[in-house]
């Protein structure tokens, strides 16, 4: 489940690392936006919403008083993103920022394990980071251990940072991500200022699993209560899905690579119309059921399928996909797989058997996907 960004600040807050301090507005708006009278101008304004690219969409305004604050905030709240309505917007102090940085911790599907990414820039998609020589710092840490010393101050110096000036900041992230289950928490930027550091802007998304812990209940409650039909279904199947305004369907097994995938599609100018995270160790009857499902959505005529095999395995992504279109029949739907990691070849020769072009790269899929 991808997580509203105040929703990661109230858990930040409740920890006691520092935040910015802002105020949470809803429809209507009357009646909630008193607490805007404890803030102090400028602000930054940002429509709350289950996804990346709002910043894109138009959807980050800065303003210089309460009433322009308003008369934004009015303005995201009439407005949609990706086909959901948009139902909360924050409005933040606006911090003078020195310098802005990225980090993050994710799941690692291959190898199996956890990631902690930093980046001596922020406040961009980590994507082009990665594309940038010396702009992003990998480190994986062992599923079995936990954030070792070295690590941080390898991320220290890399950041050309004091040790005691980060090092709270980043063991207090990986607390938070193993203890409310993340499988991603972005932070970007990281932001230093005159304050010190400062969480700015948050990314997050929680494994379903853990929607039944009870430090859970209240996100848990608001996400329920936003679910459609379609996101019922998903849900109770066990898959994380969004319904969007486009054309294609994005399927990947885990939550930061079905996003990346997304986010390239988007980039190549498609439309994704549904996105659909199959989770880890995704087996052939689970698979077929997600392209089933995906297939049902009479909106969607392109599906891209993205699988990075760990302890998610391409045969058996193939045989699912193979089955899904036997079972349904293919109604001109073009499918595009990209397979890559354990049982890859046998996966790529299930898929040539029934028809369906395997691809090694990203990028060439997307581009097929699209055109």
């Amino acid at each position: 489940m991808i997580l509203y960004e105040f929703e990661i600040k109230e858990i930040l807050e409740s920890i006691g690392l520092p935040v910015e301090k802002s105020c949470l507005l809803n429809y209507p708006i009357e009646g909630t936006e008193r607490c805007l009278e404890d803030l102090s101008p400028p602000f930054i304004v940002k429509a709350q919403v289950r996804g990346w690219g709002r910043g894109k969409a138009g959807l980050v305004k800065t303003a210089n008083s309460i009433d322009e604050a308003l008369k934004i905030s009015r303005e995201f709240l009439s407005r949609d993103f990706r086909g959901e309505k948009i139902r909360y917007v924050m409005v933040s102090e606006k911090k003078a920022v020195q310098r802005e940085m990225y980090l993050s911790f994710m799941v690692s599907s291959l190898p199996p394990g956890y990631l902690l990414l930093a980046s001596k820039y922020g406040g961009v998609d980590v994507e082009d980071l990665a594309r940038k020589p010396g702009g992003l710092l990998r480190i994986f840490i062992d599923p079995f251990e936990d954030l070792r010393d070295y690590m941080v101050r390898r991320v220290a110096s890399y950041l050309e940072l004091p040790y005691n000036h980060v090092a709270d900041m980043i063991y207090s992230l990986w607390k938070v991500f193993r203890d409310y289950n993340f499988t991603l928490l972005e932070i970007n930027p990281l932001a230093l200022t005159d304050q010190g550091i400062l969480a700015l802007d948050r990314k997050g998304i929680i494994d379903d699993d853990s929607l039944g812990d009870k430090k859970l209940a209240g996100i848990a409650q608001r996400y329920y209560s936003e679910l459609d039909a379609l996101g019922r279904t998903a849900v109770e199947r066990g898959f994380a899905a969004v319904k969007l305004d486009g054309n294609i369907a994005v399927i990947g097994n885990g939550a930061g690579l079905t996003m990346a995938t997304l986010d390239a599609v988007n980039d190549a100018g498609g439309k994704p119309g549904f996105f659909l995270d199959l989770g880890g160790g995704a087996e052939m009857e689970r698979v077929k059921e997600a392209v089933k499902l995906v297939l049902g959505q009479s909106h969607i005529d392109r599906v891209l399928i993205n699988i990075l095999g760990g302890i998610t395995r391409c045969d058996e992504v193939a045989r699912g996909v193979v089955e899904a279109l036997r079972e349904t029949g293919n109604r001109n739907v073009k499918i595009v797989v990209r397979l890559s990691g354990f049982m890859e070849e046998e996966g790529r020769r299930i898929l040539l058997d029934a028809g369906i072009k395997p691809y090694d790269s990203l990028e060439d899929a997307v581009v097929e996907v699209v055109k």
